[in-house]
């Protein structure tokens, strides 16, 4: 209840003060700001054991393969639904390949909360005038990751309460990444399935 209470709570004073004051803080797009806090708080608030590190490096690997896939679609591919789908599938593919290859230190999940970061931030204007991708994607995405770094802060702050309903314990220093943990890279799915049966 209290994480509930004091994730939800900083989350809505931080989106009051985006929609009001994001204009004079350079945020030209308060919508992208409070898509990207509402994502930074979920890859913070995410139960699990994966490093907080190996979240962050997920993200920002969608993120940055994502707007690789823009460009390719402003430059080279034909703006049409079989150069969208050229697009899509090869940032996903790729991302993909790069969690397979760090042997689940990655979470496939991070980066894909990456990927859907910069298309809900620039599809929409990407579309209107896919010529100006240089000045607008650098906009889109400068928002939008600052907001998402706050929302992480968020979700941070809010894991240091999960262990009071008993579920998923984790400190504040553990949830940002500071402290040491009991588990290494390996995601809590693969965790729970790995676990012997108890007698």
């Amino acid at each position: 209840m209290r994480r509930t209470l004091v994730t939800g709570g900083l989350l809505a004073l931080f989106a009051a003060l985006l929609a009001n004051f994001g204009g004079a803080l350079g945020l030209d797009e308060v919508r992208s700001a409070l898509l990207g806090a509402a994502i930074g708080a979920t890859l913070g608030l995410v139960p699990g054991n994966d490093s907080s590190y190996a979240r962050v490096v997920g993200f920002v690997v969608g993120f940055g393969l994502a707007w690789i896939g823009y460009a390719l679609r402003a430059g080279v591919l034909p703006d049409t639904g079989s150069g969208r789908g050229i697009a899509a599938f090869l940032v996903i593919i790729i991302l993909t390949g790069i969690c397979a290859a760090t042997m689940g230190w990655m979470p496939l999940w991070s980066g894909l909360l990456g990927v859907a970061a910069i298309a809900g931030a620039y599809e929409f204007a990407f579309g209107l005038d896919p010529t100006a991708f240089t000045s607008q994607s650098v906009t889109a995405a400068t928002t939008v990751l600052l907001a998402a770094s706050v929302g992480f802060l968020v979700g941070a702050v809010g894991a240091a309460f999960v262990g009071e309903e008993g579920d998923h314990g984790r400190s504040a220093a553990e949830a940002l990444g500071i402290g040491a943990s009991s588990h290494t890279g390996e995601n809590a799915g693969v965790q729970i399935l790995d676990k012997p049966a108890e007698a």
